[in-house]
């Protein structure tokens, strides 16, 4: 590979681009799988990353104590999903029903972390809204998708370039995440004996209704694909991949959703809105105007009620606004019988910085290192 080059020489290079069908790079097959039903799966906890039809955690969902099915160093995607669900796989693992596996027909000397991510990030870019759950991201679909990549003078793609690219933008990021946690005071991520009290502490629990949290349950309106204005109001739908973020809208007939808030989708699935949203008939949405909740609690209830939901939803039952109405949540309470607000905002605090000290190991940051040094994480 060729050796470091100064940034600015990355920035300003004067990109040559080639065209480059997938199937032609690669080759995509089903990754191989145990069969087995995932309460057997995942009944022993182990290393060996486990992937399944999900578009977070780079598709892992859990560890287990089983020998890989599949090598490492490799393109995986689910055929059930969209392009959310394209990712990187460094080491060996286990494979899982509909999830693909791409492999290099050609170049193969090349290939490493940096250039996979390349390639990767231009596959996205050719297939980005062109398949949803309706239109499925599958294997036949995949290998026909054109994506564009730099290429040398003998039109082969550059991947001298790509790696170096990729290198400049993990240090560019690396950057931008100090800086982060120097604005964000999180640069000591050593709890306090308060802090590591909250974790170890065990609350009482209550149950509670949905809707004596909130005093507004609304349901979304439905703006369809065709019909949407680009804007800058963004428009929330069903789906984990992207927090359910579809586009940015400016129809004038959008309801705006405020900040501070809960979505639950039509899976069930809820999560945190921290801005004002749009949002269609599949998403359901909490808030509290009279006693506004700070976000740690909205957190903490939002996972609350996923659990108390989970398994529930599905394409032939979706959840609607109105479910909300029935579902009962297990909440840490007061020795008053009310919902621990204090607790919730306490626990979730001290969780976040328990978080950002497990990412700045991940990132391995190299600075300060005496600071960084974090005992691992049980």
């Amino acid at each position: 590979m060729i050796p470091p080059t100064h940034d600015n020489e990355i920035l300003n290079k004067d990109v040559r681009w080639g065209e480059f069908k997938i199937g032609d790079l690669f080759e995509l097959k089903p990754t191989k799988n145990y069969g087995l039903t995932n309460d057997y799966l995942f009944q022993t906890a182990g290393s060996t990353p486990v992937l399944t039809n999900t578009s977070m955690n780079n598709g892992i969902s859990g560890y287990v104590d089983l020998t890989p099915t599949e090598k490492g160093n490799a393109i995986t995607f689910s055929d059930t999903t969209t392009v959310d669900g394209v990712f990187y796989q460094p080491c060996d693992f286990i494979g899982y029903s509909h999830i693909q596996v791409m492999r290099p027909l050609k170049y193969t000397d090349n290939l490493n972390a940096e250039i996979y991510l390349y390639i990767i990030t231009a596959f996205k870019k050719a297939t980005v809204g062109l398949y949803n759950y309706g239109s499925k991201f599958n294997r036949e679909n995949a290998e026909k998708t054109q994506i564009f990549l730099p290429v040398t003078c003998a039109n082969l793609p550059d991947f001298d370039y790509m790696e170096t690219y990729i290198k400049y933008m993990r240090k560019d990021f690396v950057a931008l995440v100090e800086a982060y946690l120097t604005e964000a005071g999180l640069i000591d991520c050593e709890l306090n004996s308060e802090e590591q009290e909250i974790l170890a502490f065990e609350p009482q629990w209550g149950e509670f209704r949905v809707e004596d949290l909130f005093d507004t349950i609304k349901r979304g309106k439905r703006i369809k694909s065709l019909d949407r204005i680009n804007g800058n109001l963004p428009f929330i739908t069903a789906g984990t991949g992207e927090r359910g973020f579809s586009s940015y809208i400016g129809n004038p007939e959008a309801e705006i959703f405020p900040e501070n808030s809960l979505t639950i989708d039509m899976f069930g699935t809820v999560f945190y809105r921290g801005y004002e949203y749009g949002a269609d008939d599949h998403v359901a949405v909490l808030y509290n105007e009279a006693a506004e909740y700070s976000k740690e609690v909205l957190i903490y209830m939002g996972a609350c009620i996923e659990k108390s939901i989970s398994g529930k939803f599905s394409y032939s039952r979706n959840f609607y606004a109105s479910d909300a109405y029935d579902v009962v949540v297990l909440l840490p309470k007061t020795k008053n019988e009310t919902p621990d607000f204090v607790y919730m905002e306490s626990y979730i605090n001290a969780n976040k910085k328990l978080a950002t000290a497990n990412k700045i190991r991940g990132f391995d940051l190299k600075i300060n290192a005496a600071k960084y040094i974090i005992q691992k994480r049980v």
